[in-house]
């Protein structure tokens, strides 16, 4: 047994135990795909994609997949075979991955961000022996430079002659790797196929009300699953151009965003905030139309600002790498729906409140749904029958979906539960609060309190008596109330998908002005 077949087996096995059902209801795929050669020949002069560097048509991205997908031939790469792809928001990245599909190669995508230890690691565990990271230094040198033999994708000529490369793979086979953030432990491989991550894909265009029109702005790390379905699978599904974004700079981005025309984002409420007030600096028209943020709670006052200021439609999205935009708020919804809460589940998407392990822990299923982890790791946990296991805390009525926060950002109060985000919510309506994080610290008396962490306008001020005052005014009872107000003077640190870094935010506290319940200052 090859490590392919160890890596794949469990994803494997879920597949064929969903695949008679999924196929007759037209779901998945027996037949191959091949998104981009499909979208050359009915648009070969389309704008596909736009970077620093430059621009490519369809039939110039087709090109130059099929030059690159015969360099990984000519390196020895076959199908079925693991190649660790270091990918960007460029278009060598992207040509890399759909020349990789092509081949019908395993992917294993790897944001840039995850670092040369952690590429490290997913090589050494993945046993894998091919690899291409296009404009990225690292894989010149030192260890990984001979753990993997790398492979050149960047600006190959196509060679004359021989017939052209196709895909033989079918659609629904496990294929595609998308890596958790590994903040804490190490990194999952998410597994999905093709089928799964274009089922997702289009309830995407159909709940944003995406057409042919429509440019795509992505920010998100294209490694992400935000960005593999952006611009991957929905920009040559509707043969539209995707903008790539390699390096976040608030003045430049917000340069390219203009420049491009782009029409649509989908990603972060913080970083549209910032690229929002770039433009208002240069008294600038903004070209996008319509936006899905994600997240486990976004920013009430940024969601309300863009709609207000900039006639920019909101809707709001839920789901993660496991289960791709499960519920939103729909186009065609009012404004107070689309703002309300995490929408409705979008088509052949089934949610539920309640697993074996936590009464309030959402669990979705469907055609959608990963194929489970690299080596089955954590499937048992993750898994319910054919439930996906969130780890997020819901409210399901009438059909509408409401996140309340990850079970893991619950704080335990002298026993009582505390959703983080919850709390994070009703202290960012408070006049002068520009951003904050709500987040767990440990406690001798109470097991754990609530401490938020927050930055102002300037010459704002505020206090606990203020936040409690907001707070029970909200309807939240007093056990929830914060007794830690950390002042920060600069953003609140983001991972790569642009929230917050709630898990640190405690250890970076030290040395910061705050501001302590009364029963804390007496303790000290």
């Amino acid at each position: 047994m090859n490590r392919s077949t160890e890596l794949l087996a469990p994803a494997h096995q879920r597949a064929a135990s969903l695949r008679d059902r999924y196929r007759a209801a037209g779901f998945w795929s027996p037949q191959p795909l091949d998104m981009v050669r499909t979208a050359a020949a009915g648009h070969p002069d389309r704008l596909a994609l736009k970077d620093r560097q430059g621009e490519l048509t369809f039939a110039e991205l087709d090109d130059r997949v099929e030059a690159a997908a015969r360099a990984m031939i000519d390196a020895g790469l076959t199908a079925s075979v693991p190649v660790v792809l270091v990918v960007g928001n460029d278009v060598d990245s992207l040509v890399a991955v759909h020349a990789a599909l092509r081949i019908d190669a395993v992917l294993l995508l790897v944001p840039r961000s995850a670092g040369a230890a952690q590429v490290v690691d997913i090589a050494t565990r993945t046993q894998a022996q091919f690899g291409a990271a296009p404009n990225w230094a690292p894989a010149d040198g030192g260890e990984l430079s001979e753990l993997l033999r790398w492979i050149d994708v960047r600006q190959i000529a196509v060679p004359s002659g021989g017939g052209l490369l196709r895909s033989a793979r079918a659609a629904d086979e496990p294929s595609f790797v998308l890596f958790t953030s590994g903040t804490t432990s190490a990194p999952k491989g998410v597994v999905h196929s093709l089928s799964t991550l274009s089922k997702a894909s289009s309830n995407y265009v159909a709940a944003a009300g995406l057409t042919g029109e429509d440019r795509i702005f992505l920010i998100s790390p294209l490694a992400s699953v935000t960005g593999v379905l952006q611009a991957v699978f929905i920009g040559p599904m509707l043969a539209v151009p995707v903008v790539l974004e390699d390096r976040w700079d608030p003045a430049a981005t917000c340069e390219l965003l203009l420049e491009s025309g782009a029409t649509w984002y989908g990603g972060p409420d913080r970083l549209l905030d910032r690229l929002l007030d770039e433009a208002v600096a240069r008294n600038a028209s903004v070209p996008l139309r319509a936006v899905y943020l994600g997240g486990t709670m976004l920013d009430r006052r940024i969601v309300e600002r863009i709609e207000d200021d900039f006639g920019i439609i909101v809707m709001r999205a839920y789901g993660s790498s496991e289960v791709p935009v499960s519920t939103s708020g729909l186009r065609s919804e009012s404004r107070e729906a689309r703002h309300a809460d995490d929408g409705v589940a979008l088509d052949d998407v089934e949610v539920k409140v309640g697993s074996a392990g936590e009464p309030t822990e959402c669990c979705l299923r469907g055609p959608h749904t990963f194929l489970g982890y690299t080596g089955g790791e954590g499937d048992a946990s993750a898994f319910d029958g054919d439930w996906f296991r969130t780890g997020d805390v819901a409210e399901l009525l009438d059909g509408r979906v409401r996140i309340v926060g990850r079970i893991k950002d619950i704080v335990i109060r002298n026993g009582l539960k505390i959703p983080a985000a919850e709390v994070e919510e009703a202290v960012a309506q408070i006049p002068g609060v520009k951003e904050c994080a709500a987040y767990s610290v440990s406690d001798a008396v109470t097991g754990e309190r609530v401490a938020v962490a927050v930055r102002l306008d300037t010459d704002a001020a505020l206090s606990l008596t203020d936040v409690a005052d907001a707070l029970v005014s909200a309807g939240l009872p007093k056990y929830k109330l914060p007794e830690e107000l950390v002042f920060w003077d600069e953003p609140l640190p983001l991972n790569a998908n642009g929230k917050v870094e709630r898990n640190t935010l405690d250890r970076r506290s030290h040395g910061r002005s705050r501001v302590l319940a009364p029963r804390l200052v007496a303790a000290t």
